[in-house]
């Protein structure tokens, strides 16, 4: 067998040569990168929701005290969507604006009008009441 014989069963039998990867695929698809110089991790990834299944309370009193908390949040996040979902009505109904006005304005607008998370919140509400305004509107649509 002759050199060149090799060298060509080589190129078309083997898959050595690939292409290089960007060093910023590399690193980013490796979340337990380490730096270098420091040893410290280049991602600070937050705890995953996972991860909190499997951790413990810190006292069984914490656990029945985060439970009651939990409890009262909820009744704020509940009137608080009551209050939100009666300002929504109570400008359909005095005629300020229609139905899908307020839709168009819950989707559009300037962003520093709310904080985050607060579009998206209020964004649920809509959906949930929208059929409740159809009594609203002319001929019973929304337009």
């Amino acid at each position: 067998m002759s050199k060149k014989s090799i060298y060509k069963k080589l190129m078309t039998e083997s898959t050595f040569a690939q292409p290089p990867r960007e060093a910023t695929d590399v690193i980013a698809n490796n979340v337990d990168a380490f730096d270098f110089f420091t040893s410290k991790p280049v991602f600070k990834t937050e705890v995953d929701e996972q991860s909190y299944a499997g951790m413990k309370y810190s006292s069984p009193e914490a656990k029945i005290q985060v439970d009651k908390d939990i409890t009262v949040m909820s009744k704020y996040l509940g009137k608080a969507s009551q209050q939100v979902i009666k300002t929504m009505m109570d400008g359909v109904k005095s005629g300020k604006y229609d139905a899908m006005d307020l839709a168009r304005g819950i989707q559009t607008g300037p962003t520093k009008r709310t904080h985050y998370g607060e579009d998206e919140f209020i964004q649920q509400l809509w959906t949930k009441v929208r059929d409740g305004f159809r009594r609203y509107s002319k001929r019973s649509r929304l337009r």
